[in-house]
Order: structure tokens, then sequence, then C-alpha cells
């Protein structure tokens, strides 16, 4: 891949809502409330927990759609019942498959043995038809919100020889300059996204060369400090021809614990999921 530097552009997104979808061999299955009434022409969403609980003490959340829970449960035992932070639903690959229109988001704190649920925030959600979306839940108490990125993905259309990879940063306090992303691949060091702000990204995906299918080596992504080689956070991916992978800085910057400065809880963290 050529050393190209994207700087990235603002994307203000829309808040939407995902519904149940589990990962079976990379195939889609609807698990939703709505399995019986969803058209043809639903939407497809992912979500993505990435909400900062207060001091540091991190939540899982459910979420509704008209006041119709529409999480799948995600974790088995105990309470609370939801999606743990840093988590997404559904897993792996899929989509929820989600009515289009709009509607109202309701993310929720579910209840434990000494606690009532507890409302995050309500917001009104909007998707189109036949589209596909990723939804984060963002921000760090008392602020929380629903951030929107389009996963347009015909863009393997374009060359399917090609990986495809994109950027979104969702941390909180972010230097107000922004962070790079640089790639390892191959012989190159790219920086391929400069000055990255908090909730910016960019909805394209762009090309990158792939492992070929019989070997397992890895490119490393770091999440670096603008303008520097200083690495924040890095990941490793073995990227494959076809694929499409979105990639998303997570976090806090110097971590935090009780209210405090840690340098191992709610750490800057660079990690990604697949889109297809």
């Amino acid at each position: 891949m050529k050393n190209i530097k994207i700087t990235i552009t603002k994307y203000v997104g829309i808040a939407i809502l995902s519904i149940g979808l589990l990962s079976s061999c990379g195939d889609e299955t609807n698990f939703s409330p709505y399995n019986e009434s969803v058209s043809e022409t639903a939407a497809l969403v992912k979500f993505q927990h990435t909400a900062v609980g207060p001091n540091g003490t991190n939540f899982s959340v459910n979420w509704y759609l008209d006041d119709v829970k529409t999480t799948g449960v995600t974790v088995s035992s105990g309470l609370p019942l939801g999606t743990s932070y840093g988590n997404s639903y559904p897993a792996a690959i899929n989509y929820s498959l989600v009515p289009s229109g709009t509607k109202n988001l309701k993310v929720e704190i579910p209840a434990t043995q000494t606690a009532a649920a507890a409302t995050l925030f309500n917001a009104p959600i909007a998707v189109e038809a036949k589209k596909n979306y990723t939804t984060f839940i963002v921000g760090i108490a008392p602020n929380y919100s629903a951030y929107t990125v389009s996963d347009d993905l015909s863009v393997v259309n374009q060359d399917a020889t090609k990986a495809y990879i994109r950027f979104i940063n969702v941390i909180p306090n972010s230097p107000a300059v922004g962070y790079d992303l640089s790639i390892k691949e191959l012989n190159s060091n790219a920086v391929i996204y400069s000055g990255v702000k908090y909730l910016q990204g960019n909805e394209v995906f762009i090309p990158i060369t792939p492992i070929i299918d019989s070997e397992s080596a890895t490119y490393e992504v770091q999440l670096r400090t603008i303008g520097t080689t200083t690495v924040v956070a890095k990941s490793t991916i073995t990227p494959r021809k076809g694929r499409i992978y979105t990639y998303f800085s997570r976090g806090y910057v110097g971590g935090l614990s009780n209210g405090l400065p840690s340098a191992t809880a709610n750490i800057p963290v660079l990690t990604y999921y697949t889109n297809k």
C-alpha cells in the first residue's frame, strides 16, 4: 500500500438502535424480538459499548426500541445482564436486523440485586432500509450519547483482492489535536489517518494489502501521539482479501479507576471488529 495520509473530517452521526443477531459460521441469523415482523427492507446495525463508567466503574447496558427490549443476554450468569463495556452486540461479523424508520432509542443499565434499572439516555433514532450502520455508546458520566456511522460494505466490490480498513476515535478526553493511526504493512509503516479527534473518523473504508490465506502473518496497527512515533496503544491484524474492518480507540487518557488515574484500568485501547 502506498504511504498515504488522510486527515479525518468529522462525521455527525445519527443515533440508532441494534437488535440481537448472533453469529453462526458467518451467516446472518435474526434473533430479535422482531423476528416475525421485520421486513426484507430492514436496516442492519452493529452496537458497540464504549462508554466509560462513573469514576471508571464500568457497567453493562441493554437497549430498547420504542420500549421493546432488543438486546440478547450476553452475560450468562449473575447480575447485571447486558452487554459489558468494550463488547459488541451482535458478536463477531454479524449485524442486527432493525425495522427501518424513526423510533425512540433508550439505553438502560439493567437492574441489580441492590439497584433499580437506570436509563442512560433516550434519543430519537433513524435508520434506512437495506443500509448497514454501527452505533457506539460513548462518553463518560454524566454525558453519554450514541454516535453512529454508516457502514458502506459495497466498497469491496471495487477490488475484491484487497482488504479494507477505517478508524474511529471514541476516547472522550482525547487530545485536542487528536491521534494518528499507522499500519506496519509489509515494508511500509504508513500513517494512514492523521489528527483524528474525539467522535471523528472516516466512514469510508480504504484498501490495504491482505495477507494471503495460506499465511498467518500480522500487521501491527499503532495509535500514536499526533506527528510523532510515540505509541499510545497498538493491535495486530491478519487482514484477508474481501474482508472489511473497523478500527476504533476507546478508554480514557491516563486511565481511570475509583476516580483516580490508573496504569491498567480504562487505559486507551486500540481494537477492531470485522464488518464483512
